[in-house]
């Protein structure tokens, strides 16, 4: 059952950018698919092998974004934090290969989703533990 935005026990905010980021690691798994020199130009996909790689970032991707939009439609925090906790560390690694190939453009926008994601991450871990039998919750 889909309870209702106002019934979550996820922040609306959180809702919005975790579906908005579901459907571009969509978008860009199913681009991967179809036309990955969209995405990187100086690869030469009709190497031997090359296409292989190519399909399994793609498969990753839509995996990834797949569980944190399913996450984000049931509106279950603990599978949506781990979701993106995920989609977390593979942009810090994005970001890695961005500085160590000096690709200036990855590094900066894998840092975005880095941070996006992380402060997400952060934000359903501490509603969680407050949550929690125990935890401070504020009277209401």
């Amino acid at each position: 059952m889909v309870r209702p935005l106002a019934h979550s026990d996820i922040p609306g905010w959180i809702l919005i950018f975790s579906g908005i980021l579901s459907l571009l690691g969509l978008f860009v798994g199913i681009s991967l698919y179809i036309s990955p020199g969209t995405f990187i130009k100086v690869v030469n996909f009709a190497a031997a092998g090359t296409m292989y790689i190519t399909k399994m970032w793609a498969a990753r991707q839509v995996a990834i974004a797949a569980v944190i939009g399913a996450a984000t439609v049931r509106r279950s925090p603990v599978m949506l934090r781990t979701g993106l906790l995920i989609y977390c560390l593979m942009n810090l690694q994005d970001i890695l290969i961005g500085l160590h190939e000096h690709d200036k453009a990855l590094a900066s926008g894998a840092a975005v989703f880095f941070l996006l994601s992380g402060v997400m991450t952060v934000m359903l871990l501490r509603r969680e533990r407050r949550d929690a039998p125990g935890g401070r919750r504020k009277p209401a």
